[in-house]
């Protein structure tokens, strides 16, 4: 008996994939390589392997156009459902908390974060605050299981929204693309060393706090700082204004975006790599930058510690003097500094795209079935 037919939501890829889209990328042929029968809804088909099936999506829908999420939102509500109704798939699968309130098949929704909720401006797009706090919970509530990706997020879903049944809450951590990061065949020598940030410029990530702890951390030195990420002109003016006024303009690398393939050298070459964020869903660089075997320091805050474990340094979120010292112990302690080489790698090994979609299978077919 063959299974059931997956519809997923995938209108939120696009040509320069993120976190969401990363997510999107490594799951959906995970699940395909498990049988599944995928109907992947989407503009962008780039980067899906596997044997799945393809509806079309307008392109008007990708995040990077301009009222991207107005037009995903409207078009989910409108369209997707007799789009659904005409494709008869036996549940809907949503790789982000966007899908019809009034969907004609049963649906699963994933949750990666709350941190619109918690931090208004750190939104991905405008107003994402009240979009999250008035239509996602309708969403969850309408969905017959909800995903999460890390136990603190369960935890935020059921604190925040109200007439969830913890029961339809379920954790699969995320994955990682284990053929692309990996330690590399020789250990990569940066002249002069690196620290590396990877992520969006957003109150959240505390990144001025960082560029603080960097600069007393490294002061007389010729370490570099390289910063891969952007995020709205407010928060991109503080963190410049910081880095301006620690003097450290001629040791501070900042691009607004890595291409994915070039990543792992990036990782691989870094003497840590540092994430401060005061909140993660998951924590995706971390993962990414253990399974190179790079040193990771970061803050002991919601799900990081989840993912990191024991294999990076754990600091208390918002210490900046703890972060100074732990930049000073890995640049300064080679034993330190191959323990956690070693250590990472190990521990990444944890996370695979397999194994979440394994987790994720038997609650996309429990829905189908109405079980």
């Amino acid at each position: 008996m063959s299974g059931p037919v997956v519809a997923v939501n995938a209108t939120i890829l696009n040509e320069r994939p993120t976190g969401l889209g990363v997510y999107a990328l490594g799951l959906i042929p995970a699940l395909a390589a498990l049988g599944e029968r995928l109907r992947v809804i989407t503009s962008h088909r780039a980067g899906i392997d596997g044997a799945v099936e393809f509806e079309p999506a307008p392109a008007s829908l990708r995040p990077e156009r301009r009222r991207g999420h107005v037009r995903r939102v409207l078009w989910l509500q409108s369209a997707l459902p007799l789009r659904l109704a005409r494709m008869r798939p036996d549940v809907l699968f949503n790789l982000v908390p966007e899908g019809p309130l009034l969907s004609p098949v049963p649906q699963v929704t994933l949750v990666h974060d709350l941190i619109p909720l918690f931090y208004p401006s750190a939104g991905r797009f405008p107003r994402a605050h009240l979009y999250f706090r008035h239509v996602v919970p309708r969403l969850l509530r309408a969905s017959g299981a909800v995903l999460v990706n890390s136990e603190h997020t369960r935890s935020d879903v059921l604190r925040h929204f109200a007439g969830i049944d913890p029961d339809r809450v379920h954790v699969i951590y995320a994955g990682y693309d284990s053929t692309r990061f990996r330690p590399p065949a020789g250990l990569p020598e940066a002249h002069p060393p690196y620290l590396l940030y990877v992520g969006n410029v957003a109150p959240h990530k505390d990144l001025p706090r960082l560029i603080d702890a960097f600069a007393a951390a490294t002061a007389g030195t010729f370490v570099r700082l390289l910063i891969r990420g952007w995020g709205h002109e407010p928060h991109r003016a503080l963190v410049l204004q910081r880095i301006r006024a620690r003097g450290l303009e001629g040791r501070v690398d900042w691009q607004a975006y890595e291409p994915y393939e070039r990543l792992p050298g990036l990782y691989a070459g870094a003497s840590a790599l540092l994430l401060p964020s005061q909140y993660e869903g998951f924590g995706f660089t971390a993962l990414e930058a253990m399974a190179c075997g790079t040193p990771v320091i970061a803050a002991r805050s919601t799900s990081i510690p989840e993912v990191v474990g024991d294999a990076g340094l754990l600091i208390e979120p918002r210490d900046e003097d703890g972060f100074a010292d732990a930049i000073r112990r890995v640049l300064g302690d080679p034993v330190l500094a191959a323990d956690l080489r070693a250590r990472g790698p190990a521990r990444a090994a944890l996370f695979s795209w397999g194994r979440t979609a394994a987790l994720a299978r038997p609650h996309l077919d429990a829905v189908a079935r109405g079980s």
